[in-house]
């Protein structure tokens, strides 16, 4: 299939998404321009996304815009102003983006969404396909939702879309929940993981840049909605385990029973935490691997291995 030409322009350039997409997209040689909010380090400024971001301007001479920047991992339920501001950011300013995109002569516009349209769990069920009914949970969840819907209007009006569905995503430098678990991994303190089977789906940045760069290469694209995610789901133990070899410790699971874990959690207040340990959240890549097969993405574990060993040289 020929490829396709054209200015690339990331958003969120400074993020940990989109500063590795940036930096891979170059060394893949694809002509790349990074945007961020303060137009640092030679990119294009688009401003406050929460307020009046400039798109036109950062959109001149772009073919194609890969739209990393969002708002996530916020404590939303207590404070009104954060709430909304995930609305602004995840919803309203990608549909403006769309819109500026359509003026600006943009042809294509990839939206890195979220596995979480769909809710937060997958257990007792088959794993999540792009075509399930989105039913999300969270305000997070919500936003995403809402601008997929959005964007599903503009394919008719001259840009087309690719939505990314993705799940956690990890390598070096991540921060968050992943990191936090690498922490307590390479701790050496007995964790109480050794008795969970559970399926969750994860995804390498390594792996998501070759997604990426495969679908830049693509003068069109058959489906509008991905899952992306590495080629098996993963349990939170083997997860353990391999973060703990990647830094040379010895992971140290209690076998306690999850029935124990979920009852703790319960008087604890911690319901939701325990479940995203304990719980299923998976997806089917079968339209990813159908449509990109010459991607060849790496699995869980070798990315895992790599991530970490990467990041201690």
């Amino acid at each position: 299939m020929a490829e396709r030409d054209g200015l690339i322009a990331v958003t969120g350039a400074a993020g940990f998404v989109g500063a590795h997409l940036c930096q891979e997209l170059k060394a893949a040689q694809l002509p790349v321009i990074g945007i961020t909010r303060d137009g640092a380090g030679g990119t294009r400024c688009v401003g406050d996304l929460a307020g009046a971001p400039n798109w036109f301007e950062c959109l001149k001479d772009i073919d194609t815009v890969v739209h990393c920047a969002a708002l996530a991992h916020q404590p939303l339920r207590s404070d009104e102003q954060q709430r909304a501001a995930i609305y602004r950011v995840n919803h309203e300013a990608v549909v403006e983006l769309a819109q500026a995109c359509l003026v600006a002569g943009v042809k294509r516009l990839i939206f890195l969404s979220t596995v979480k349209v769909y809710g937060e769990s997958s257990s007792g069920r088959a794993p999540f396909s792009e075509d399930d009914v989105p039913a999300p949970e969270d305000d997070y969840g919500r936003s995403k939702a809402l601008a997929e819907a959005a964007l599903a209007e503009f394919p008719g009006q001259g840009l087309e879309i690719m939505v990314l569905r993705l799940p956690l995503v990890y390598g070096s430098g991540v921060k968050a929940n992943f990191r936090k678990l690498q922490r307590l991994a390479l701790s050496g303190l007995p964790l109480p993981f050794g008795s969970i089977r559970n399926r969750r789906s994860i995804l390498s940045n390594h792996n998501l840049t070759r997604v990426v760069i495969g679908l830049l290469k693509r003068t069109s694209w058959p489906a509008q909605v991905l899952n992306v995610s590495d080629p098996q789901a993963v349990s939170v133990p083997d997860l353990v385990r391999w973060l703990a070899q990647a830094g040379g410790a010895q992971a140290r699971l209690l076998p306690v029973p999850v029935w124990c874990l979920r009852g703790m959690a319960a008087l604890m207040g911690r319901r939701g935490a325990v479940e995203r340990l304990v719980g299923d959240l998976e997806v089917s890549t079968v339209r990813l691997t159908a449509l990109l097969p010459e991607a060849e993405l790496g699995s869980a574990k070798r990315m895992v291995l790599g991530c970490i060993k990467n990041e201690k040289n």
